[in-house]
């Protein structure tokens, strides 16, 4: 049996160690030769409509109005924000770009072999941000500092 556990170099900045191996073995080089060569010209019509960036996993804007939401009586500031969101198809199987975790890089895999055997990995944020907000609590006024209210970035999960 053998343990890994790859330093920071090794693995590159937040790099997959599975993805690299997966993506330098043997079997693998040999099955992308073996697609390349008898790869059929004939698409799929859902390949085809979100074949271009524009349909991939990304960040979009998502403008919040607290009034919209019943909060504008007791958020002071802001009174709107970005708070972004993620939109888009996550490819088959997935690259280091989307940020997948073991598990969806696995799981891209089987539906890139078996396409009916598991769902797409779903786009979705993989980085978010702090918001401070001042805010009414009873008769103070609140500095609060509140996690994950912005999304920095979006990956396949």
């Amino acid at each position: 049996m053998l343990h890994s556990n790859p330093s920071k170099e090794q693995s590159g900045l937040g790099g997959s160690p599975l993805l690299r191996a997966a993506e330098n073995s043997q079997r693998a080089r040999g099955a992308r030769l073996f697609r390349e060569k008898f790869k059929r010209h004939r698409r799929h019509k859902k390949e085809e409509a979100v074949s271009g960036a524009s349909g991939r996993c990304r960040r979009v804007n998502f403008h919040v109005d607290f009034g919209q939401v019943g909060w504008s009586k007791w958020v002071i500031y802001p009174k709107q924000y970005n708070a972004y969101r993620c939109e888009g198809v996550c490819p088959n199987p997935l690259g280091e770009e989307f940020k997948p975790t073991n598990h969806a890089y696995i799981q891209s895999m089987l539906k890139y072999y078996h396409p009916n055997l598991v769902p797409n990995t779903c786009c979705t944020p993989v980085k978010t941000r702090p918001m401070s907000m001042l805010y009414l609590e009873g008769d103070q006024v609140l500095l609060g500092h509140h996690e994950d209210m912005i999304v920095e970035e979006c990956g396949c999960q």
